[in-house]
């Protein structure tokens, strides 16, 4: 049974001498239990107990030796006692039940949610069966109470133990976080954690994320690597992410969201090198590179916008994001080759009136094709023109014509085509069609410029 069970059954009984007369079938269960079960009367019967003042000075430890007691009559035997002694104080740095039938829970921990809390999923289908959804649900409820329900035992019930006192402790607290350390405190805690997973289930995550000077690997490789599904790989470590997250209670949710928020404030995505400065002059050491970490917070909340490698450009083009690179395109060009980021992007929604929020922008931003995102500051990056090289430029051969050369250009003309401009019969100057250089006609909507 453990250390719970001495804990709970190795104090001596001390029945009040106004109560050692009565029988004991005269005591009731707790709520829902009705009198003592048939099994708790046969332990007794046999050990010679009648009345409560048979149980005086003994121990309900002295009990388990006794056939056909185990786990749940022993508590129910203790359960009984506690209440005939009228509220005797336990003994320990954090109580277990409060006036000999309740867990005791302080005020300060009652709001902490199941869901945020590292529990087992034998806790979570107890707690679900109870209807609790806080710490606080649990409060005065009796431990044999919770014996009676499916898959709830000893482990359980020390598992509710240990989660009072690592929440009394101040594990779970986030009330204290502070902006300007969030950054060190999340790296630190996600370390702590990692320390904490199973060992195949930290190596899944370390080749995922490229940590500790491993390849980043994908769910396939890693897979072929240790002879495993990419499905099952995929399964594993989307379990190690969800223990990670739930280590510290909602710690770690809370500084995710606090950097989210931090990003979209500055309208600026979290690079590598701007992780860096956030962590500043912290005197705590990683053992992650600053790259691994932004990958591993990207993992764990995809509504960060996250770059871990700076010039990689993510996604398809699709409508929205070929219209907001011709914007940005246009703007750059305006403010003389390139604008700031968050320029930029007031621009686009207050002058142009674009219903766009920071994180629509910041993730298209990572997609387009006729601008690029530099970090010279990382706390400013700029968004300027890219330079496009003289082959993928429009050209166009021409014929001369009196020696004098002109040029067609045409928003119907590809750049790779070449196209020829032809002289109608009869009218000097003008073209009468503009084609390809495979002889396709092109619609005639060129400007005809002459170069000197």
């Amino acid at each position: 049974m453990g250390a719970l069970a001495f804990h709970c059954f190795s104090k001596t009984i001390d029945i009040p001498a106004g109560l050692r007369r009565q029988p004991l079938e005269a005591w009731s269960g707790p709520e829902g239990v009705r009198g003592i079960s048939v099994r708790l009367t046969s332990v007794l019967r046999r050990s010679g107990v009648r009345v409560l003042g048979d149980l005086h000075g003994r121990k309900v430890v002295d009990f388990a030796w006794e056939r056909n007691c185990g786990a749940k009559t022993l508590h129910e035997l203790d359960s009984l006692a506690r209440r005939a002694e009228s509220g005797a104080p336990t003994n320990g740095n954090v109580p277990l039940l409060h006036n000999g039938d309740g867990f005791a829970i302080p005020e300060s921990v009652c709001q902490l949610q199941f869901h945020e809390l590292p529990i087992t999923t034998r806790l979570a289908n107890v707690v679900r069966s109870i209807g609790a959804r806080t710490l606080g649900d649990l409060k005065g409820r009796s431990t044999f109470e919770l014996l009676q329900y499916k898959a709830c035992g000893w482990r359980t019930l020390s598992e509710i133990q240990q989660l009072i006192e690592r929440a009394i402790s101040g594990e779970f607290d986030e009330a204290q976080i502070e902006d300007s350390t969030a950054a060190a405190e999340l790296l630190s805690l996600l370390e702590q954690g990692m320390a904490k997973l199973s060992p195949r289930e930290n190596q899944f995550l370390l080749a995922r994320i490229g940590g500790e000077d491993l390849p980043c690997l994908t769910f396939e490789e890693i897979g072929r690597r240790y002879g495993l599904t990419r499905a099952r790989v995929q399964q594993l470590v989307a379990r190690a992410l969800d223990t990670l997250r739930k280590t510290w209670g909602p710690r770690i949710p809370r500084l995710l969201e606090m950097m989210k928020r931090r990003c979209l404030s500055i309208v600026c995505p979290l690079t590598p090198a701007l992780l860096e400065q956030w962590i500043g002059e912290s005197p705590r050491r990683f053992r992650l590179s600053t790259t691994a970490q932004v990958r591993l917070i990207t993992a764990l909340d995809e509504n960060i916008p996250c770059w871990p490698e700076k010039h990689h450009r993510a996604g398809r083009i699709d409508y929205s994001t070929r219209k907001l690179d011709l914007d940005l395109a246009n703007l750059a060009r305006e403010a003389g080759g390139h604008i700031a980021v968050a320029e930029a992007y007031r621009k686009l929604t207050h002058e142009r009136r674009r219903r766009l929020t920071t994180g629509e922008y910041l993730r298209m931003l990572r997609r387009v094709r006729c601008t690029v995102v530099e970090f010279k500051d990382p706390h400013i990056p700029i968004v300027r023109l890219r330079a496009r090289p003289a082959q993928t430029q429009a050209k166009f051969v021409h014929e001369r014509f009196n020696g004098s050369p002109q040029i067609a250009s045409s928003s119907d003309v590809r750049p790779s085509e070449h196209a020829v401009v032809r002289q109608l019969p009869g009218d000097a100057g003008r073209p009468c069609a503009v084609v390809s250089s495979s002889g396709s006609p092109i619609p005639i909507r060129a400007k005809i410029l002459s170069c000197q």
